[in-house]
């Protein structure tokens, strides 16, 4: 027999309650699961599918919440190999060169307070863009809670970082290594938190398809 769409249901709802709060995992754990019982039912089991379910949790429930971690750490994994990806593209060369030509742009037109204020500013940018992607983008489109989209937050939260390292490094902008330092800093920094941002916006698409193939 094949379970009915209020037992599945059921599965995912009892996972979700036991901090399984990722819609991604559950979608694959809810598959494993019901696949698993609805062996159990077609072959020696043929009590009420609640009664199976129960037996099979008593069982298996510390090894899903293994299982969990597992995802979590495979999705930290993932975000990393589409980010490294994302960095070999021409286009972020570009990014990084155009970053250090409008730094240079910026420091040769105004004094050198102004153009540090403006590289102390680059980590609210990064905070924007993970406000925009995560907070909007996520609750208005999908809704959902996935592992990948909120393992994003670290990588934002590193890169926020960066411009403060170097800021720190050059206290005062008095020789022209310095001015490279810092230039070479925030166009790295910017360069990165920019990647970040489009490789959310690519993650967020994905789940959104998926997600809704799946509903």
């Amino acid at each position: 027999m094949n379970l009915t769409t209020e037992q599945i249901q059921f599965i995912d709802n009892y996972l979700e309650s036991s901090d399984i709060v990722f819609a991604d995992i559950r979608m694959e754990m809810v598959d494993h699961v019901a696949s698993d019982i609805e062996q159990l039912m077609n072959s020696t089991d043929t009590r009420d599918f609640y009664y199976v379910f129960k037996d099979y949790m008593i069982e298996k429930k510390e090894e899903l919440l293994n299982n969990n971690k597992q995802f979590l750490k495979s999705a930290d994994k993932k975000i990393w190999y589409v980010f490294l990806k994302e960095l070999k593209n021409p286009m972020t060369l570009l990014l990084f060169l155009g970053s250090c030509f409008g730094f240079y742009l910026l420091n040769k037109n105004f004094d050198v307070d102004t153009f540090r204020i403006f590289v102390s500013i680059i980590p609210l940018f990064g905070f924007i863009g993970f406000i925009l992607t995560y907070v909007v983008y996520q609750s208005v489109k999908i809704n959902k809670r996935f592992s990948v989209v909120e393992r994003l937050a670290f990588p934002f939260f590193a890169f926020y970082q960066l411009p403060n390292i170097f800021l720190s490094r050059t206290e005062e902008i008095n020789d022209t290594s310095n001015l490279i330092w810092l230039i070479g800093g925030a166009s790295l920094a910017i360069t990165l938190m920019i990647v970040l941002f489009v490789i959310s916006i690519k993650l967020f698409k994905n789940y959104e398809r998926q997600y809704k193939s799946m509903a």
